[in-house]
């Protein structure tokens, strides 16, 4: 199928990973759906994408029936999902032996649940309108290996990835796809903070070529992951982090 008919739904995607991707699935083709809870940054997007493909709905992704309403209005401009993006994440940094109840939920809701809300909502618009799409979820390298005062992202980052083997096996017989994406150092808002406290060199010195990914450089591989050159790939983790975990 031309990319020009096929539509992509693109959580948290006013910003880093997820804007890189709407970027990316514009550039091939795809008519788009970005989310995010900052109608600013939504804006901004817009006014930076400057296609008549994209849309930008300001949701919530820890609330399900935000979830449910945004894949019910991009199937119902454009008559399909073909690609989901379970971006949207947030991380604060707090030590374990302090964090409450309330903040490690905070977390958990916006990342584990958030990622279950889009894999449902979208599979049953896909299987609804016999479409064998393709969903992709974000984790990180940090589903598999520690860093401290932040326990609660890596609860939810694992159980992304193994929420994304179960989802594969459950949605095999309708022919959708799921897989995850595990970044690692990637140049993103996310991480402005090791650049204030000084330490952004050293931690792209945890990747081999001691430089941290692009958004750009991400967002390749996650439109060739929905695409049918990627049909053998499917209920796995696939590393973009330019060999962390190999070094680890």
């Amino acid at each position: 199928m031309n990319n020009e008919r096929k539509v992509a739904v693109v959580t948290g995607g006013a910003t880093g990973i997820g804007k890189g991707c709407v970027l990316k699935f514009l550039e091939h083709g795809y008519r788009v759906a970005a989310t995010g809870r900052r109608q600013e940054k939504l804006d901004e997007l817009v006014r930076e994408a400057g296609s008549e493909n994209l849309i930008c709905i300001q949701s919530d992704v820890s609330v399900q029936d935000e979830v449910v309403r945004v894949i019910d209005r991009a199937a119902a401009k454009w008559g399909r999902i073909d690609a989901m993006v379970n971006n949207a994440g947030i991380c604060t940094s707090i030590p374990f032996l302090d964090m409450t109840a309330e903040q490690y939920d905070e977390v958990i809701r916006t990342n584990q649940y958030g990622c279950f809300f889009g894999m449902q909502a979208a599979a049953r618009k896909m299987i609804e309108l016999d479409i064998a799409g393709v969903i992709v979820n974000v984790t990180s390298v940090f589903y598999e290996v520690a860093s401290p005062k932040i326990i609660h992202y890596h609860a939810s980052k694992g159980a992304i990835a193994t929420m994304t083997k179960s989802a594969a096996l459950e949605l095999a017989p309708y022919g959708i796809r799921v897989l995850a994406v595990a970044p690692g150092v990637i140049d993103t808002p996310m991480l402005d903070i090791d650049k204030q406290r000084g330490t952004w060199e050293e931690i792209q010195t945890k990747h081999m070529r001691n430089k941290a990914l692009s958004t750009e450089e991400v967002a390749d591989v996650m439109v060739f992951l929905c695409s049918e050159k990627a049909n053998g790939v499917n209920g796995c983790v696939v590393p973009i982090d330019d060999g962390l975990l190999s070094k680890y």
